[in-house]
């Protein structure tokens, strides 16, 4: 597929692109920023940001055109076809109310149309207008000069050769096989399709128990050298569908990781055990006893000692101080993340961009390590295609590498794919559980910001997520309810969910960048969704609808939340409502507290517009599982509690989709710990069969 625009596409895009960030008053930017910043060089710098537009970058068409567009897979035709109709006069006022095309339009038409489809009843408006925002947002920020001096944020990690913490260390470097190597090696004991924190487990323990060992990964796997990405080049580089995937209505943000390592690349270091009450569910619910059982426990502590998890040495960042500080005011409980680095230290506020120092220990800094040192072998960048079966088992792969089919043979296979992935390959592999694909939980997500303006946040060199806020996360007593937690902060992903409002009002919020802190309200999911093979590239297709539960255990969470700022002293707190302003807190207010008439009545308005209007924030999901989970039946599930498939014996699920429900917390630990439990089933049954 081609992923071109003609002229007059383009010159439709660049003028949406000039609206959403177009030339303003100097004033009124330099005005959005504290005083103190304003050294002459950054005045210069705001001047100068105030008067360029993405139009003006040299490099804004080919960035959106080799990172940006291609990544709107199957869906670029429709994004092409509303550009062709919006640069033709009879068929524009559908999308702007007027008998002209976009680009010819004044600057305040423009302005009136952009507002009229984001605030439009018709989903399909506002979806549009999400779409061309969040385009448009990476474009600009992966070919602008001047923005990221404007968001006074460095565009890639400040400390990237530091003596001590990278020129200094020898890091592990793999190797992985060609596709001259396969042709000599084509049959092992056990073939792992992926290479998230589910695989690295696994393919540690099954080769210290001496099977041979091939772990398949489709993306690609990065040095620590090459670990030097821009927020782009991340996403483009290191995420699903280069971050840009979303559920089919555009209401949900999809983020999944996509490379050597999977989730555990590009994870925030958070390590927390599966809560107790999840783990009873799971055993009594869905008839996975092991949960309940002291070998899962075991499970637990043998992961985080391997990973070195602790809390010893966090050093919490300005957005952690915040949720610390202003729960203990309230007297909500709050509490410290450990975190899988090894016991040290470790500030890296662009580990969404991969570790380049080594320091989170994830799959490729070590599970694949030892697996490596045991024997077992890697290849990235290659595509498995259908699991291969004869009679009743498994006897392989079919790949494709450098555009070649290639058959692999082993004893057993292992789907470590991912949630949005494993079920993929079942279909594909003509496997007809009712199951696959079903049951997807995502852990929904919604933003809230606090404004700082007397000191800069510098949340883009600290420490992620070491703190959490549990005081709502059991509201039904069935351990369903939602947490509150610190966010990434980089600009595309704190951005992305900001409403737009402007033009003026988007470049005044770019500015603000390093005066704001990140947080997010989390939910344990009751709903479900479903992904499926996507007809026209074989990617995931996602359908996930937020239900009613669940928006009320996300808006219970975010009033704790809105509290939680108020009490801190901040300046401003920003929702990412689109319909609602910012708070800003009087001297009133602030002394008043939570009970303050103003703030109680702001926070009220907030939170009936989220369960109201469907449509009035966007989701965002980091965490996706269940589509295979394990069960005690094939009625409702797609795996026995040994991980095995029900209709076929030799192949295991050891990630994330095999969870029988939404963990509650993050992940990693709990699919660390089950591919564990898993694994040990693995290996007792390639014994079994080496005996026969």
């Amino acid at each position: 597929m081609s992923f071109d625009l003609n002229y007059a596409e383009w010159q439709t895009l660049l003028a949406i692109a000039d609206a959403m960030f177009p030339q303003v008053p100097e004033d009124a930017l330099l005005r959005s920023v504290p005083t103190y910043t304003l050294s002459p060089a950054y005045r210069d710098i705001l001047i100068k940001f105030a008067k360029e537009k993405p139009s003006d970058c040299a490099l804004f068409q080919e960035v959106m055109k080799q990172h940006v567009l291609h990544q709107t897979r199957d869906k670029f035709p429709q994004l092409q076809s509303v550009l062709k109709m919006m640069s033709q006069s009879y068929k524009s006022v559908i999308f702007t109310g007027y008998f002209r095309p976009f680009c010819r339009l004044s600057e305040s038409q423009q302005q009136a149309a952009l507002v009229s489809l984001e605030t439009s009843r018709l989903s399909v408006f506002r979806s549009l207008h999400k779409a061309f925002y969040s385009l448009i947002l990476a474009g600009y920020l992966g070919s602008s000069g001047l923005v990221h001096k404007a968001m006074r944020h460095p565009l890639r990690e400040p400390l990237i050769d530091d003596m001590q913490r990278y020129k200094s260390k020898d890091f592990f470097l793999y190797s992985m096989l060609s596709e001259t190597d396969l042709s000599e090696l084509t049959q092992f004991d056990a073939i792992i399709i992926g290479s998230g924190s589910g695989a690295g487990v696994v393919a540690s323990r099954l080769s210290r128990d001496g099977f041979s060992v091939l772990v398949i990964e489709k993306g690609k796997y990065y040095a620590q050298s090459e670990l030097s990405f821009s927020e782009l080049e991340a996403v483009n580089n290191l995420y699903e569908c280069g971050g840009m995937l979303h559920s089919e209505d555009k209401q949900i943000g999809i983020i999944a990781g996509s490379t050597f390592g999977g989730g555990s690349t590009v994870n925030w270091s958070a390590s927390i055990p599966t809560p107790s009450y999840v783990r009873r569910e799971w055993a009594i619910k869905h008839g996975v006893e092991f949960y309940n059982q002291a070998i899962y426990t075991d499970a637990i502590e043998y992961v985080c000692d391997a990973m070195g998890v602790s809390s010893a040495h966090i050093k919490h960042s300005m957005a952690n101080k915040i949720l610390i500080n202003g729960s203990k005011k309230l007297g909500s409980p709050v509490s410290v993340v450990k975190q899988n680095t090894g016991g040290h230290e470790h500030r890296c506020g662009y580990c969404g961009s991969g570790c380049r120092f080594g320091e989170k220990q994830g799959c490729v800094c070590c599970w694949f390590v030892d697996a490596a040192k045991h024997g077992a072998k890697f290849i990235d960048r290659t595509t498995v295609e259908k699991v291969l079966t004869r009679g009743d088992k498994a006897v392989g792969v079919m790949i494709t590498i450098n555009g070649k089919h290639m058959k692999l043979r082993s004893k057993t296979v292992i789907l470590s794919a991912g949630a949005l992935n494993s079920p993929l390959v079942l279909r594909k592999s003509g496997f007809t559980n009712s199951n696959i694909g079903k049951h997807l939980k995502i852990h929904p997500v919604i933003f809230a910001y606090a404004g700082l303006f007397d000191s800069d946040s510098n949340s883009f060199q600290d420490a992620i997520l070491t703190a959490v806020n549990t005081e709502k996360e059991n509201l039904d007593g069935k351990g369903y309810g939602a947490r509150i937690e610190c966010s990434y902060h980089q600009p595309i992903h704190i951005f992305d969910p900001f409403p737009w409002h402007s033009g003026l009002s988007a470049k005044q919020t770019l500015v603000k960048y390093n005066n704001l802190c990140t947080f997010i309200t989390m939910c344990r999911d009751k709903g479900e969704g479903s992904v499926s093979v996507n007809p026209i590239d074989g990617g995931p297709s996602i359908e996930y609808k937020l239900s009613e539960s669940d928006r009320h255990s996300l808006v219970e969470g975010y009033k704790t939340l809105l509290d939680i700022l108020l009490v801190s002293d901040v300046d401003t707190i920003y929702t990412s409502s689109r319909r609602l302003p910012a708070f800003h807190p009087s001297a009133d207010t602030l002394k008043t507290g939570v009970a303050d008439n103003e703030f109680r009545e702001w926070k009220e308005k907030v939170c009936k517009t989220i369960l109201t209007t469907s449509y009035d924030v966007k989701i965002y999901s980091a965490h996706q599982m269940s589509t295979c989970r394990m069960g005690s039946s094939p009625r409702t599930s797609v795996a026995r509690a040994s991980g095995e498939l029900w209709e076929l014996g030799n192949i295991f699920i050891a990630d994330a989709s095999a969870l029988p429900s939404a963990s509650g917390v993050n992940p990693m630990i709990t699919v660390m710990a089950t591919a564990h439990v898993i694994a040990g089933n693995v290996s007792e049954n390639l014994k079994k069969v080496s005996k026969l």
